[in-house]
């Protein structure tokens, strides 16, 4: 198999992860029952936080009505640069031009 489509499936494997990982962070926010100081919510947020970090200095929650849109921002973002290094090794690497 071409390196090139391993590199785009694994590109495609860390996407899918990464917004999974989102997603399991804010649906956790849902249930104010789960404990924050359980390992794998504190080591979810590890993995969330730095993600949101740089959104949220761009995009404060306190100017959205406190409605707390860097996950949102983050899944659309990740999607597209995974888009973007996709069709950048499909056309250099996997079906270099001629």
């Amino acid at each position: 198999m071409n390196p090139g489509l391993i590199l785009v499936r694994l590109i495609s494997l860390v996407v899918q992860v990464i917004n999974l990982l989102i997603i399991a962070d804010v649906l956790l926010t849902w249930f104010p029952q789960v404990d924050r100081r359980h390992p794998v919510v504190v080591a979810l947020r590890r993995l969330t936080e730095p993600i949101y970090r740089p959104i949220r200095r761009i995009i404060p929650p306190e100017k959205t009505g406190y409605i707390d849109l860097s996950p949102v921002i983050a899944i659309f973002l990740i999607i597209i640069i995974g888009n973007i290094l996709q069709g950048l090794i499909l056309r250099f690497l996997v079906l270099p031009v001629r």
